[in-house]
């Protein structure tokens, strides 16, 4: 009877702490992906078939690599942040060597799978900035929030010059967000979002690329610009119009959007599945960015909260991007909707943000302080 008591604990297992809403809901999504991508991709070279056979592996990969980041504790992974943000920068770098597809030096070509560096800079630069600012508090000041933005500034206009923007745009509201979870004055980030507006226009007058500046006056006259830069964007609300309430039905899309697998997969999912399933996607998001939060509130330790809140920053901002962009809300970027468009940099890029985020709420570390932040 002693013995049978005594072997009672060894058989319970025990399982980490883990947030199932966040993962069910991130796995429909992933889901529909793979549906969707197959649709819009039928009339590419290949077949819908070979598209969503390569998403279903990116996925697969991805979970892999999820399942790798739960193996380390996050805390080891910040020890190496210094060479993490070195790696990439250098990655950055390396890139403009290599030979431009579609005219932008964005990915190396290596054959059986194109890696587009400016994805993994996402997290490592959410994990760069959570190891800068976790025991400082320099950044209260104005002084003091130079060190982290040109921390930001440095891979961020390494993606402009790609180009990029949709990327480098992006990155903009996580640096704000973690500065003020980190404790900075809201004046402080307000007079640094003006500098950033005045520096943005500069750039439309000298730095920025003639094609930017067309898709941005396409923007704002629409219908100047019908058969022009305007046209994708006018064909997206049209799709998305098109829809209505249940959809047309998979593979029965009729606009033919340029890029329709990658970056305006939105307006397919909005064409052939409906408000029903488009709606259905942004409710799965959104349950996923609240399931984020929810782990970024539970942690008390300064680093893992940091982490948590950017990568529920950088998810939300991308899909708030492309959505918008898809609804002609906001000038054409080129930025993918995570889980959801179609890439293996993509979609690896939002299963190493969503292990952080798991990583980071299966954790309980002690912290002896009376705040999280001062």
């Amino acid at each position: 009877m002693a013995d049978t008591f005594r072997a009672q604990p060894s058989s319970v297992i025990r399982l980490p702490h883990v947030d199932v809403i966040l993962l069910i809901s991130v796995g429909l999504v992933a889901l529909l992906s793979i549906i969707y991508v197959t649709s819009a991709a039928q009339n590419l070279p290949g077949g819908g078939a070979s598209y969503g056979t390569k998403q279903a592996a990116y996925v697969g990969i991805g979970l892999l690599i999820f399942v790798a980041i739960q193996r380390v504790h996050y805390m080891t992974i910040l020890r190496f942040a210094p060479q993490l943000y070195a790696g990439i920068v250098a990655l950055l770098i390396g890139v403009f060597f290599t030979r431009p597809i579609k005219g932008a030096h964005c990915w190396y070509d290596l054959y059986f799978f194109k890696f587009e560096p400016s994805e993994l800079a996402k997290p490592v630069l959410i994990i760069t900035l959570a190891y800068y600012l976790m025991y400082r508090d320099s950044y209260k000041t104005l002084k003091g929030l130079i060190a982290p933005f040109v921390l930001a500034t440095i891979p961020l206009l390494l993606i402009l010059k790609q180009p990029y923007l949709g990327g480098a745009m992006a990155f903009a509201p996580v640096i704000l967000v973690m500065l003020f979870v980190a404790g900075a004055k809201l004046w402080h980030l307000a007079l640094t979002c003006f500098a950033g507006a005045s520096a943005f226009i500069v750039m439309f007058f000298t730095t920025m690329r003639s094609f930017q500046q067309d898709r941005i006056n396409a923007w704002l006259n629409p219908q100047q610009h019908q058969h022009g830069a305007a046209w994708q964007q006018l064909l997206s609300q049209t799709a998305i119009g098109s829809g209505g309430l249940f959809g047309k039905g998979l593979g029965q899309a009729s606009q033919n959007l340029p890029e329709k697998h990658t970056d305006f997969i939105f307006a397919v999912v909005a064409e052939e599945g409906g408000f029903i399933t488009a709606g259905l996607l942004l409710a799965l998001v959104f349950i996923a960015a609240i399931s984020g939060l929810g782990i970024a509130a539970r942690t008390r330790e300064p680093a893992g909260r940091l982490i948590a809140v950017g990568c529920v920053t950088i998810f939300c901002s991308q899909v708030l991007i492309n959505t918008c962009v898809t609804m002609g809300l906001i000038p054409t970027t080129g930025l993918t909707l995570p889980f959801v468009s179609y890439g293996g940099s993509s979609m690896i890029g939002s299963f190493i943000l969503l292990a952080l985020l798991v990583n980071i709420g299966s954790k309980r570390e002690v912290v002896l302080a009376k705040e999280d932040f001062s």
